[in-house]
């Protein structure tokens, strides 16, 4: 039977609890950048320099980040490390004023430890969550709430204060996020993920952890099992407790109906290799004990455990010697990453199509509230009120999100953000009628909540997938970068001389026609790679 969407949506409090502080120290600071960077009276144009810079240092080091943490399994390390000095960069600027050189060398300083926490915590949340990766979106919506709210009391606090006390909101819930983060780690940290809910934990709490544990030999409770136990015929399993090492999938793809070719499939092959061990020689053997026997040996094992145990001594050295020579080949040096990623052509489409949904999302964030102010002469109050719109929608696509990956598939996401991106920038032109009210802006930006959260989730998922076993946090990193780094930084240098020599309204058609041909050439390559496409080319090339 299947799991009710509240009941999933009870789970994995440690995830949510992750993304509401994160989210809320991201937006101490970056939806104010500009505010800050005017009140030290900056010029336009250096002001468009210093917001190119956080999205375009991010596209650099993202990547570079990412794929340190992977190789050497720093992430835990890298996290905190780079918290620590974000916040040392933001409280610099407070004694900097306005002094030029300080607030480009700390803002650069602020990009570029900043770009590898988010992918990170991506691909923490993708591995935690496991067979439930599509619960990504319910996880992600905390986020989304955790911006909005404390984005609006920002506002209010830096009105009736100074807009230093960004900076120092940041520097609060980054001590938050990283105090949380690093109890994940901890005992009690580890039970809040095991039981996966707050009302479970407080029952755990008070629990002693055991300790009876054993290096050779695990023991599982069968009762627990969902399966509801063995047979009569087949009470006791013994299989090597030594992990059985993984190949890397070579043909990654990813179908418009959504067929993974990827990790998905290793998961099916370990599960077959050990069904299947009592074949195999040198690690261990696979022993099914009939009811008579296990009479037999009733004291010495009990029929309700599972017991792995290891081979031989003189077996084990040269089991080890095997292992560690097969994981050292299926261990994939930086050139064979990036090879796999440059001529993997739907790989390739579909960070090309991110790059365009990012620097579409820059254009729009950077210059619609100038358009409003300069064409439609709209308030300040106005361009707040937008804030609340341009969020609500994000809610229910990302509460939903495990549905409507299961439902509509990675593609049609992807596909349906585009259109929501197209619509609304063909609604702007609306406003070249004077008659038309700038208060009509408020209905339109409820097309960002769509675009941005079909887009994201489905770009999350879509790199999990591709990415190969050990390599996730590296392809988060990759998909990061092109979406808010170099799209972004694209869209701001782009659309500002666009919006200086021609005018909004041609920037927003632009924009248009760029998106719409991603669109078309992303839907194009997912059918070509789809599951029903590759049955009809080989009919074809049978007859």
């Amino acid at each position: 039977m299947g799991e009710s969407i509240l009941s999933s949506f009870k789970r994995h409090t440690n995830l949510k609890f992750l993304y509401f502080f994160q989210s809320a120290s991201i937006s101490c600071f970056q939806p104010f950048i500009g505010i800050y960077l005017k009140d030290k009276e900056l010029k336009p144009s250096i002001i468009g320099i210093v917001t190119c810079l956080i999205p375009l240092i991010s596209f650099i080091s993202s990547p570079v980040w990412s794929n340190i943490s992977d190789r050497f399994g720093i992430q835990k390390k890298v996290v905190i490390f780079n918290s620590m000095v974000s916040m040392i960069a933001l409280l610099l600027l407070i004694p900097n004023g306005s002094n030029v050189i300080g607030i480009f060398f700390l803002i650069a300083l602020y990009s570029i430890v900043t770009a590898p926490i988010c992918p990170i915590i991506d691909s923490l949340v993708i591995k935690e969550l496991g067979e439930d990766s599509k619960l990504y979106g319910q996880q992600r919506l905390f986020g989304a709430i955790s911006y909005g709210i404390v984005a609006f009391l920002v506002g209010i606090l830096i009105s009736h204060y100074s807009v230093n006390y960004i900076h120092v909101l940041y520097a609060f819930w980054m001590i938050v996020f990283l105090v949380f983060y690093i109890f994940n780690q901890t005992k009690y940290g580890s039970k809040l993920k095991i039981t996966n809910s707050l009302n479970s934990f407080k029952k755990l709490i008070n629990e002693k952890t055991p300790s009876n544990e054993k290096n050779d030999i695990e023991t599982i409770d069968i009762d627990n099992n969902p399966t509801g136990g063995f047979d009569n015929d087949e009470q006791l399993i013994t299989i090597p407790s030594k992990p059985i090492n993984r190949s890397i999938s070579n043909l990654n793809i990813i179908s418009s109906n959504d067929i993974v070719l990827s990790n998905e499939r290793e998961d099916q092959i370990e599960d077959n290799i050990i069904n299947n061990y009592n074949s195999k020689e040198g690690l261990g053997e696979t022993i099914l004990l009939s009811s008579e026997s296990n009479d037999r040996k009733n004291n010495q094992y009990n029929s309700n455990e599972i017991l792995l145990k290891e081979k031989e001594n003189d077996s084990d050295g040269r089991n080890g010697s095997d292992e560690e020579s097969r994981q050292t080949e299926n261990k994939l040096t930086n050139k064979q990453v990036f090879k796999k990623i440059l001529t993997n052509p739907q790989m390739m489409i579909f960070l090309l199509a991110m790059a365009i949904c990012g620097m579409t999302y820059s254009i729009i964030n950077t210059f619609l509230f100038i358009f409003l102010r300069d064409h439609l002469h709209a308030s300040n109050f106005l361009l707040g009120s937008t804030m609340p719109f341009t969020v609500v929608m994000e809610l229910p696509f990302f509460f939903f999100g495990k549905q409507l990956l299961e439902k509509v598939g990675v593609t049609k996401m992807i596909m349906i953000g585009h259109f929501a991106f197209i619509l609304r920038l063909c609604l702007y032109n609306i406003f070249v009628f004077d008659s038309v009210s700038a208060w009509f802006i408020l209905p339109i930006e409820t097309l960002h909540g769509v675009a941005f959260a079909t887009i994201w989730g489905a770009g999350v998922e879509f790199s999990s997938k591709m990415a190969p076993k050990g390599y996730e946090t590296f392809y988060q990193g990759i998909f990061t970068g092109l979406y808010s780094g170099l799209g972004s930084c694209i869209g701001s240098i782009l659309g500002g001389f666009i919006y200086e020599h021609k005018s909004a309204f041609y920037l927003f058609r632009f924009n248009a026609i760029i998106t719409t041909s991603s669109l078309i050439i992303f839907t194009l390559t997912q059918f070509f790679y789809s599951k029903k496409f590759q049955q009809l080319k080989l009919l074809l090339t049978k007859k």
